[in-house]
């Protein structure tokens, strides 16, 4: 039984510069993105990322290999259309979009194959990997770790633009390795709105009741916002030059409340909360961070189902001749750099209420949560993930130990009855019960 590799990489940075037919299908792919962070968040705490949007590359390219089991455990948790024809549209829409560059975002997409020079690949399958998924395909001598390694990392350093300079090690690459798929993504996206770094500060960020120093990063302008009773969060929208593209970003009510949040994500579209958003005058604090995180998906693909795509049993006859390789692992990697000049932000307070300015609403990060990255023409998410540990924030003042904070009370609200904010589509189960104050919607 041959064993396959796989490789997804992303790298995201940020620089601030001074069609409705196609949504119902992309928009079913989302129910997959929001499963895999929650499964993704339940691993391991601290900061988490991956990108939904690479590795459904990478397991479009093993489902047109798969037959039997494995075809219909990749194509039900994709949430696919049941014939061949039907999902490759689908995907091939998806992928189209993932080459689409627009003013001030630059994204670029690859996806490659290194298939041992011992084997040949079945030619159907090599044709549809360059032709619809525009796939490289790689002779390798495996039995050569040391050059194998080296051309892998090469090629993922290119693709990366040099922030990713390596995914595998000599340990991950043996002469009966026969084939490693991998895809990289790269994202260079300019906010529409900069933040001066004359306003960052060292504050409070909450986390597990400690409160440890971070740098914040303050503006105030026009933002899209929402407050969700059922998820018991805040939403803003912070988009990218253009308008094509935007950060999406969730903030509990509760400083521990990102947990439940994320548990219940799955029952409540993203487009949803998007579609309720409305312009307000924010006055937004968010903290700088940076990402560098690796997973080995194997563990949160066989908690949504996709299982005997990792076993003997494994069905991927349509990629060789003879036996049917099995995936044995699945490398995801990311880095994300978060700062002034571009960067990721969310925003609640520490009260159960969110004061005003004069008819705009005050935001503040001072707790984890939870971000995407959206193609709004689309309605795909590219990137997501929970930030738990911003950068922290030091001076030359002597340590101190971080020390529990007691949460502010809740600051007084204007004077009148507050209009509701528009509620959001009810989850498929009961949710918490809402706060009794809502956010002041402006009239």
């Amino acid at each position: 039984m041959a064993s396959l590799k796989i490789l997804t990489l992303l790298v995201i940075t940020f620089q601030s510069v001074t069609n409705g037919q196609n949504q119902q299908p992309m928009s079913r792919l989302n129910f997959f993105d929001i499963d895999l962070l929650r499964y993704c968040a339940e691993e391991r705490r601290g900061n988490v990322m991956v990108s939904p949007a690479s590795i459904k590359a990478t397991l479009a390219m093993l489902l047109e290999g798969s037959q039997g089991a494995t075809e219909v455990e990749i194509r039900s948790a994709l949430r696919l259309a049941p014939t061949k024809s039907e999902y490759r549209e689908q995907l091939n829409l998806f992928l189209e979009g993932l080459k689409t560059n627009t003013t001030g975002v630059f994204l670029q997409n690859a996806n490659s194959v290194f298939v041992s020079d011992k084997l040949k690949m079945k030619k159907d399958y090599e044709s549809l990997l360059k032709s619809v998924y525009l796939a490289d395909v790689f002779k390798m001598n495996f039995g050569d770790i040391d050059g194998s390694v080296n051309t892998i990392n090469n090629w993922v350093s290119k693709k990366t633009n040099g922030l990713i300079p390596g995914i595998v090690e000599p340990v991950n690459v043996n002469p009966s390795t026969e084939i490693l798929l991998a895809n990289a993504m790269y994202f260079k996206g300019s906010w529409q709105k900069s933040f001066d770094p004359k306003e960052t500060s060292g504050t409070c960020f909450y986390n597990h009741g400690v409160c440890n120093k971070v740098q914040m990063m303050s503006m105030r302008g026009q933002f899209k916002y929402a407050y969700s009773e059922e998820l018991r969060a805040h939403a803003i929208d912070l988009p990218y030059e253009g308008g094509r593209y935007s950060m999406v970003l969730l903030v509990p009510i509760d400083r521990d409340g990102c947990a439940p949040l994320i548990r219940d994500l799955p029952y409540m579209s993203l487009n949803q909360i998007v579609n309720v958003l409305e312009p307000y005058d924010v006055q937004l604090t968010m903290p700088k961070f940076t990402i560098d995180y690796s997973e080995d998906m194997v563990g949160p693909l066989i908690s949504m189902r996709i299982s005997t795509l990792f076993a003997s049993s494994s069905n991927l006859s349509g990629i060789f001749d003879g036996d049917s390789p099995y995936i044995n692992s699945m490398y995801h990697k990311v880095h994300m750099t978060v700062d002034e000049q571009g960067t990721v932000a969310a925003a609640a307070t520490a009260a159960m209420v969110v004061p005003l300015i004069e008819d705009g609403v005050q935001l503040r990060v001072d707790r984890p949560f939870v971000f995407f990255i959206r193609d709004n023409e689309l309605r795909v998410v590219l990137f997501e993930g929970r930030i738990e540990e911003p950068t922290p924030f030091v001076d030359a003042s002597p340590a101190k130990a971080p020390t529990p904070v007691a949460p502010p009370p809740a600051q007084m609200m204007p004077s009148g009855p507050p209009a509701p904010v528009a509620p959001l589509a009810p989850p498929s189960k009961p949710v918490p019960e809402p706060v009794t104050r809502k956010l002041v919607q402006r009239q």
